[in-house]
């Protein structure tokens, strides 16, 4: 361990000493980003401070103002023009930075102005639909509840501001159709989609996602499937396409005989009609910026790309859109392209050293670079990992070029043959299907990977949440970076650091067994309120489906840890404080959340307040199943109440939403507040679902119960959420009763209430069953 930390400090004193051009530049890099991340008036007059001193370091430090300077003292007059040099870097980064940031901080935000939609409507798990628009607001992701009109389009709109980027959009009025530029992009897209065949086979699906972004087609277990090995990143456009479409044009042109500069402007003019086909999203132009980088870098006269043109572009970028610096995306963008710069040239060298052909070390390389890069990000998105993602990357590889430029050759010659259909000399569209054909067969392979590599043992390993993960994750880097530059006793170190940081993050979840745990259902315990977690144990575990949140962050938060839980989809059963107080708690503890609630309540002031604080799905009404795509994966819900029309009832609880669940092979029944009158109007749809694995009993055990209700469920295993000393009585003994000979479990006695599919308990809990429900 010592001698890989002599090591990274050594490699560090190396750029400082010897790269000083690179030391600066990240030192810059770094600047903006803290500036921006803690954008502030102190940050900006830090800054200035910085700066000061670096410039008085470098003066005092001259080579003219130092000449009879005594021999003792050479070690000093080198270090000083160093420092300051570094200071000054870092100090006027965070000085331009942070004060750009806290100057559109407190910009005004216009809620009415003119702009233009730039990219196609997309829709989002909640079902309301995402579009950018630029114009009098500048650059804003705009959220609808209905579609927007297409691309192209000019709108008068008013905006609800959420974030500095982000808005929800309140109403809209079209002042302009698309042009003639808009509706030629919108016919080269849809010409795509015909001539790769969407609907016959997943690859169809796949190509117009790979080639233009348009995800709309790909199948969710597809798409599930490529992300658990690492292979989300081929399902849009990414920074591969950007350099296979300039790489494509730059091979053209490399028989000219002219600079670098004057080779790079066709890839460049095709890279930017590419970019507007696709659509300006972030992602697209981080995209774009990214990989831009690494052409310039290749093609310049020094060489390969190195830090200190990536720490400069960051520079640029974050000044220019400081919002970039909260974006995980951006962040991966530069994790990646850091990889590649510092650590897949050396592996490179390691496997050819080793007999291994170079295009094949090159392809087995990259994606272990890129992979190490981004893996102390991904782990905060999803903290789980997998053995499989560098041969899935690997196996996947090959296809992506070609599927790429067939896909772009086959959006070029439709929209050729549909303007001039006799121009070709062939059947019109004959060329365009072909090659559409073929980069559809191409991405089909990509699928055929996904599936493969995701149905692997181990697919998804559990990953320690939180700051510790990502600690240990870096660690794990770091050390193959070690391995890989280091000597050779460095190299060991490296290595050993490295393996042992991969045991530790793999470990920890074994190990906090009720957290990562085989659970399927988890009842918390939130005191004298209701909050059930349910995801499968088949699945990945990063998606839960919370059924109501308890009012306590606290407790519902102890309850939540461990699990790695990042996505939840929220089922409110109603609007009472006891179920719903903890939501804000809940949807800012994960990455992604989105709230259903029943139909009944829809137009309520609370539901009002919820579309305030969450993204809302469309409400549900018994009769109903909540949609797959809401759902984590394994898990089904069926709506049994209350009816989509809630005019004949009286409050609150009587409008509960009541959810069959079903997981891992086990039903459970879930009536929120439901009282006897709405239990009993259940009992005979029940009855064709019975016997239920798991009750959960209505209003915390309330008196005001059917016992006919209970009956018809047959449930084997009883739970009552109730707060221990509450003074409503709960639970009653007549619901305790009702249970029959079914066991018990109370939180106010067991805490936290873990289940397997086998109905066992999970994480050590001591016995709380009380047989015959007494």
């Amino acid at each position: 361990m010592t001698t890989a930390l002599r090591t990274w400090g050594s490699w560090c004193g190396r750029i400082v000493f010897e790269r000083i051009g690179t030391a600066r530049a990240i030192a810059a890099a770094a600047g903006a980003w803290a500036a921006i991340a803690a954008a502030g008036l102190p940050i900006v007059i830090a800054g200035l401070c910085c700066a000061l001193l670096g410039a008085v370091l470098v003066l005092v430090h001259h080579p003219a103002t130092a000449r009879r300077s005594s021999h003792r003292r050479r070690a000093s007059r080198m270090i000083g023009p160093v420092v300051g040099g570094l200071l000054a870097a870092l100090g006027l980064s965070v000085l331009v930075a942070g004060a750009h940031a806290l100057m559109l901080e407190d910009a005004p935000r216009p809620e009415a102005a003119l702009v233009t939609v730039v990219t196609d409507p997309q829709e989002t798990q909640s079902g309301r639909f995402r579009s950018v628009a630029t114009g009098e607001t500048g650059r804003v992701t705009v959220v609808s509840e209905q579609p927007p009109p297409p691309a192209g389009s000019v709108l008068r709109v008013e905006l609800d501001w959420w974030d500095d980027d982000l808005a929800g959009l309140v109403s809209a009025e079209v002042r302009e159709d698309p042009g003639a530029r808009w509706r030629i992009r919108a016919d080269l897209r849809a010409g795509l989609a015909e001539v790769s065949g969407v609907g016959t086979h997943a690859g169809g699906d796949l190509l117009p996602g790979l080639v233009v972004g348009d995800v709309a087609h790909i199948h969710p277990a597809l798409a599930e499937a490529m992300r658990t090995v690492s292979l989300t990143h081929l399902t849009a456009v990414s920074g591969s396409n950007i350099l296979i479409v300039a790489g494509v044009v730059v091979a053209l042109c490399a028989r000219l005989r002219t600079p670098w500069w004057v080779r790079i402007l066709p890839a460049a003019a095709v890279t930017a009609g590419y970019v507007f086909i696709v659509g300006p999203e972030p992602s697209v132009m981080r995209a774009t910026a990214m990989a831009s980088l690494v052409a310039v870098g290749i093609l310049r006269p020094a060489g390969t790309p190195t830090l200190a043109v990536l720490a400069t572009a960051v520079t640029v970028l974050l000044i220019g859109r400081p919002h970039l610096a909260t974006e995980i995306g951006f962040g991966l963008s530069v994790c990646a392209t850091a990889a590649l710069v510092v650590l897949s040239p050396p592996l490179t060298r390691a496997l050819t050293d080793r007999g291994m052909p170079r295009p094949v070390a090159v392809a087995l390389a990259v994606p272990v670079a890129a992979q190490a890069g981004c893996t102390p990000l991904l782990v905060v998105l999803d903290p789980t990992v997998s053995p499989w993602a560098v041969l899935a990357n690997v196996a996947a590889a090959p296809a992506v070029a070609p599927a790429t430029v067939l896909g772009l050759a086959g959006l070029g010659l439709e929209g050729i043959a549909a303007a001039l259909p006799d121009a070709l000399g062939m059947p019109p569209h004959l060329l365009a299907r072909t090659a559409g054909a073929l980069g559809a067969a191409a991405a089909w392979w990509i699928t055929v990977i996904a599936h493969g590599c995701a149905s692997l043992p181990g697919a998804a390993l559990g990953w320690p949440t939180g700051p510790g993960g990502v600690v240990v994750a870096a660690g794990m880097v770091a050390g193959l970076a070690c391995a890989l530059l280091g000597r050779r006793r460095a190299r060991t170190a490296g290595a050993l650091v490295a393996v042992s940081c991969l045991l530790a993050g793999l470990a920890v979840p074994v190990v906090t067994a009720t957290g990562r745990g085989a659970w399927s259902i988890v009842v918390c315990d939130v005191g004298q309120g209701s909050a059930a977690l349910i995801r499968s144990r088949d699945a990945p575990r990063d998606h839960a489906l919370l059924v109501d949140t308890g009012d306590d962050p606290a407790l519902l938060a102890a309850c939540m840890e461990g699990a790695g839980i990042t996505r939840l989809t929220i089922a409110l059963s109603h609007f009472d404080a006891d179920h719903v107080a903890a939501l804000p708690a809940a949807v800012e503890a994960v990455d992604e959340a989105v709230v259903v609630h029943p139909r009944a309540l829809a137009d309520s002031p609370e539901a009002a307040r919820t579309r305030a604080v969450a993204t809302v799905a469309a409400p549900a009404a018994a009769g109903e199943e909540l949609p797959a795509a809401l759902l984590p994966a394994g898990i089904t819900a069926r709506v049994l109440w209350p009816p989509a029309d809630g005019s004949a009832i009286s409050d609150g609880n009587a409008a509960s939403l009541v959810l069959l669940v079903e997981v891992d092979g086990l039903s459970i029944l879930l009536p929120g507040d439901v009282g006897e009158k709405q239990q009993l109007r259940m009992v005979q749809e029940l009855t064709a679902h019975a016997p239920v694995d798991v009750l959960l009993a209505p209003h915390h055990g309330s008196a005001d119960t059917s016992p006919a209700f209970f009956r018809a469920s047959a449930a084997r295993v009883g739970v009552v959420s109730v707060g221990a000393g509450n003074t409503y009585g709960h639970p009653a003994r007549k619901a305790l009763e009702a249970f029959g000979p079914a066991p018990v479990l109370r939180t106010d006695l067991c805490g936290s209430i873990a289940l397997t599919a086998e109905l066992t308990l999970v994480g050590g809990a001591r016995d709380c069953g009380v047989p015959a429900g007494r």
